[in-house]
């Protein structure tokens, strides 16, 4: 009787990951996840092709980048927050940063790198924070 709940269990579980990289077409279409390339301004969320990953830019925690008109010993960070979601699923806080760790979160059987921030600082100016952009990887864990 344990087996068979074990079984039960992963069986459902195992369902639902699949259900993660399910195109939003109808439950019996599904495609393989690939890495893509997105931009997303501050506030923006956008749907993945092919899947029902939503992923969205929520905030700059941070932004302490040597300003590009200035020569610094140390290049800075930038931190942000970015949700990824799996259709009408709970979001998931991911806080990514440029120069420290971590660059990559994993969740939900993708994995989510920042790989850049604009606009890049100036010295003496604020960036307004709806200014920014964030441009991320996303594809499926290895």
């Amino acid at each position: 009787m344990r087996v068979l709940k074990l079984v039960v269990m992963f069986a459902a579980t195992a369902g639902c990951a699949d259900n993660i990289l399910q195109t939003t077409d109808g439950p019996s279409e599904s495609h393989a996840m690939t890495k893509t390339e997105i931009v997303l301004e501050y506030g923006e969320e956008k749907v993945l092709d092919g899947t029902a990953l939503r992923v969205n830019f929520g905030d700059v925690l941070e932004d302490s980048r040597c300003p590009k008109d200035v020569t610094c010993v140390w290049a800075g960070n930038a931190k942000v927050l970015v949700g990824i979601a799996a259709g009408s699923g709970p979001t998931h806080a991911l806080e990514l940063n440029t120069t420290l760790e971590p660059h990559a979160r994993d969740r939900l059987g993708v994995r989510v790198t920042l790989l850049s921030v604009t606009p890049e600082p100036l010295s003496g100016q604020s960036v307004p924070v709806d200014a920014y952009s964030v441009r991320l990887r996303i594809e499926p864990i290895p």
